[in-house]
Order: structure tokens, then sequence, then C-alpha cells
């Protein structure tokens, strides 16, 4: 189910809320949304907390007490961790050599815009991975991911992952189902950043070196997301990992039945929805799961509409499909 937020929280809002002046912004958006669909679901807000996002991970409610007449009772507090999450700034350049930029005459500008998009493309893609894959811990100049997150141990999230039973060192994937929502599961930019976080600015001509550390005059795009991901209803998400790449099998006689697992994964969120559900996987899982579908009595393929695309649908949930450059096939297995 969709729900209705006061400001933009999803790239397609983002989009048709750019005005005919800020057409570069809107070009970027465009470029993203239609490589990577990931974000037609994918809720990105505002951060709570200027360049971060902060609140409480809630581990156990209250849950009243018994009284009797002429009785009284304790108030009570909800317990949990409380936490803050960062942004990274994610960059990139174009430089485009003016004299190539003129020799195609009339032809220039889309040839230049035919640069950028892959830059675009390539921001995308990075923004994506480290949502899932993002480490801290690792950089810091990063943002922790989801992997990083939804571990088997965890305080609040270890207890959303599902075994797929996978054994192979350095060979397995993960398929998730988040169900994004503004209080539980979002993506976010700085509180007085830019749209969503990102921009596109032409730099115009300027003098850029070479690899000799030469100038040259370049027509120069710069691109930039400002972007975290916050975390905090663990009824929100849920992790399916050691899926074995390797080991699957279409009539799944051997390695991971997809269907089974996707079907534990979606009783473990609440009946009663308040975002946008959808599963995500690599490639390479969802072209198994396509045959193990087909491989069963009774269970057919859907296809369910999200901004305008037909997507793959288990039951009425989505299942987009990511590259194994964005979800990897070589997970380390999960204990």
């Amino acid at each position: 189910m969709s729900l209705a937020y006061d400001n933009p929280t999803t790239l397609a809002e983002f989009s048709s809320l750019a005005g005919d002046s800020d057409v570069n912004r809107k070009v970027l958006i465009d470029t993203v949304r239609d490589y990577m669909p990931f974000f037609d679901q994918g809720l990105v807000v505002a951060a709570n907390d200027g360049t971060t996002d902060k609140g409480k991970i809630i581990t156990a409610y209250p849950e009243g007490q018994l009284r009797g007449y002429n009785e009284g009772w304790n108030a009570e507090v909800a317990t949990g961790m409380d936490v803050r999450y960062e942004a990274a700034m994610i960059r990139t350049r174009s430089v485009v050599d003016v004299d190539l930029y003129e020799q195609r005459g009339a032809e220039g500008d889309a040839w230049r815009l035919r640069k950028d998009q892959a830059f675009m493309r390539g921001l995308a893609r990075s923004a994506v991975r480290r949502v899932f894959y993002g480490d801290k811990g690792a950089n810091a100049r990063d943002f922790n991911g989801l992997a990083n997150l939804v571990v088997p141990g965890h305080e609040a999230f270890g207890e959303r992952v599902i075994d797929a039973k996978g054994t192979t060192a350095a060979g397995q994937a993960s398929i998730w189902v988040i169900n994004w929502d503004a209080d539980g599961a979002y993506m976010f930019y700085p509180q007085h950043g830019s749209q969503a976080g990102l921009s596109f600015e032409d730099m115009g001509r300027q003098y850029v070196a070479d690899k000799n550390g030469k100038d040259y005059m370049a027509l120069v795009s710069e691109f930039k997301w400002d972007l975290g991901m916050a975390l905090y209803n663990p009824e929100s998400i849920v992790r399916i990992a050691n899926v074995d790449v390797a080991k699957l099998s279409k009539n799944a006689a051997s390695g991971a039945d997809l269907v089974d697992l996707m079907a534990q994964a979606l009783e473990m969120l609440p009946d009663a929805q308040t975002g946008r559900i959808a599963f995500y996987m690599n490639d390479n899982i969802r072209s198994v799961l396509r045959r193990q579908m087909m491989n069963r009595d009774n269970l057919m393929l859907n296809w369910s509409e999200v901004a305008g695309r037909k997507v793959l649908a288990f039951g009425d949930v989505p299942v987009h499909k990511l590259g194994s450059d964005v979800l990897a096939n070589n997970e380390a297995v999960l204990k």
C-alpha cells in the first residue's frame, strides 16, 4: 500500500516537482530512475538532525500492568537503542574535451549528455551498493548499509535473518524484503541539502590537467549525491542470507527453495502494512526464481505496475532485479 506524505519521498515525486529552471537535476533524477528502478519504491526523505538522522530502535514495548480498585500503576517507557545514522558524500565528474564537443556541431549537446549519463548511471549504482554494503568501519567516509546492520546477533535486527543454509565460502547472496516506511526504513539526505540529496552542475569551460599534468580546455559536469540509510523498525525488513548461488536449480531439487524462503520472509512482516513493500535480489537469483515458479503447480508469474513500469511480482509484492555488481554473489557465510 502506498501512503501519501506531505513532502516528496520518491525520486519519481522529486522529478515531477523539478521546474523548468532545474532541468539538470530533473535529467539526473530521471536517468537514475530509469537505470535503477530500486528508487521507484525506496523512500528518500530529509534527515531529521542536520546531516544525520537520529531516533530509537524499540526492542521492548510497554505492555501495561494489571490493577485492582484503589490500586495504582507505574509509568512505563519503551526501551531500545538510541541510534544516529550518517550520510555519505558521493561525488563524480565528467570531463569532455571542448574540441571533441565542437566537432559534433549541432549534435554536440546530445553527444555530451550521453557521456554525462554514463556518470549518472555509475552514481546510481554506487548509491544502491552503499545502501546494502556501506561499511563505515572500513571507510570513515562511508555509512553502514543494510548488510552491516541486519546480521545474526545484532540486538535489534539479529532475528530478522533467515538462513538459506548455503555453505560455500565467499559464494553467498542475500535476498531482501523491505517495507519502506517514513517511520521505520528509508534513505535520507541532509536536512538542508538539495532535493533528494542529488545535484548536477554544468561547470562550463575550464582548463583541466591531462595525465601528464598539461592543461587543455574541457567542459566539466559535476555530480553529487549525499545519501544515508536509516533503519529503526525491525519489522520493516527481512534478509534471506546464505543463498548459495552455485547450487541453485530450476526445480529446487538442489540448493535453496526460493519460493519457500520468500514466503517465510513475507510472513515475518506484520499483517497491517504501512509502507511500500518490495523484494530485492540480483539478476542470477531472479533468473532461477522465475524458473522455480514456472516449475510449480498452481503458481503463476504475476506482474505488478510500479511507477509506470511492469515488474515481476511474488503474489502482489514487486521483485526488483539488481545486477550482481550491486547485490553481490560473493558474500561470506553468515553464522
